[in-house]
């Protein structure tokens, strides 16, 4: 248990990091979040963070608690200093993610819920990364890397590892990594280009 402290309070100290990292980033200029992207996850980590509560995920899951209120934080500066490139297919997924928030409510089974709570947080990069291919020096990428590595040692501090505790951390280490990946590579494309 005391060691799951120590990697719960290191995944924490992350987290109040990544995000200062990326606040600063918003406010200097360098980084416009996509409001749609951030308000989604904000909504889906708790859930996600309520679900690992229930399956007794333990100290473990405060760095999933944690975030939440980070990921809020960070949609509400999206509102003032974040892109203002909305599509159709934004709106899309901003109601698809409100309308599955039903069902969720609905049923008692916590893995349906980290389930479809996964699946609709990685759909909901879609906005950062259609963002990101065309502007992809407007992401702070270091922010990503520690929320990866956070959520990483959320697993690693989980008081039981299931599926239901597990699957939504692993998703978004899996989706960051993609994100970083993505814009590394644009920006060594769009530099060959200039």
């Amino acid at each position: 248990m005391e060691i799951q402290s120590i990697i719960t309070a290191f995944g924490i100290i992350l987290s109040f990091l990544g995000s200062a990292i990326y606040i600063k980033s918003i406010i200097n200029g360098k980084t416009k979040p996509h409001f749609y992207t951030h308000f989604v996850w904000a909504i889906l980590t708790f859930i996600a963070f309520y679900a690992q509560i229930v399956d007794k995920g333990g100290i473990g899951s405060w760095i999933t608690g944690v975030t939440t209120l980070t990921i809020l934080f960070t949609a509400l500066l999206a509102l003032k200093f974040g892109t203002k490139d909305v599509t159709k297919s934004d709106k899309i997924i901003l109601a698809a993610t409100l309308l599955a928030i039903i069902p969720w409510l609905m049923t008692s089974n916590p893995l349906w819920s980290v389930i479809m709570v996964t699946l609709i947080d990685v759909v909901a990069y879609y906005p950062t990364i259609r963002k990101s291919w065309h502007k992809p020096h407007e992401e702070a990428l270091m922010s990503y890397t520690i929320g990866a590595i956070k959520f990483l040692l959320s697993i690693l501090a989980l008081e039981n590892i299931t599926i239901i505790t597990a699957l939504y951390p692993l998703a978004i280490v899996t989706a960051n990594t993609f994100l970083i990946s993505m814009c590394l590579w644009r920006r060594k494309n769009l530099e060959k280009l200039s």
